[in-house]
């Protein structure tokens, strides 16, 4: 068990040394390199995103554009059908107009003959 302690106190020692005969500046440098590289990545990234997302914006407008002239499209044809509805109706409405007149004429008509 004594030969553990001593173990454990050397590799303290050891580590310890390590840390004080480590070159810092140059894990300072590779650290400053990793992260100009990463910033370099990042960058790119940025890049590649600004030009989908451009790419999606295009899309977008052409999509609305296109939904609004179907939009359009739709509106003309349902405002033709209501236009045809309503002439048709009228239509129908001045015939029967038409034809109830020509009853009461020919009650008329009737009534007068009726009471001479």
């Amino acid at each position: 068990m004594h030969n553990t302690e001593e173990s454990n106190t050397s590799l303290e020692e050891n580590s310890l040394e390590d840390l004080k005969n480590y070159d810092w500046e140059q894990l300072q440098e590779r650290y400053l390199d990793l992260m100009e590289k990463h910033g370099e990545t990042e960058e790119q990234l940025q890049a590649q995103i600004s030009n989908l997302l451009e790419i999606f914006a295009g899309w977008s407008r052409v999509t609305v554009v296109r939904d609004e002239t179907r939009a359009f499209k739709r509106f003309k044809t349902q405002l033709e059908h209501v236009q045809n509805s309503e002439d048709t109706l009228e239509q129908k409405r001045k015939h029967y107009v038409a034809v109830v007149e020509a009853f009461e004429n020919a009650l008329a008509l009737l009534n007068g003959r009726l009471q001479h």
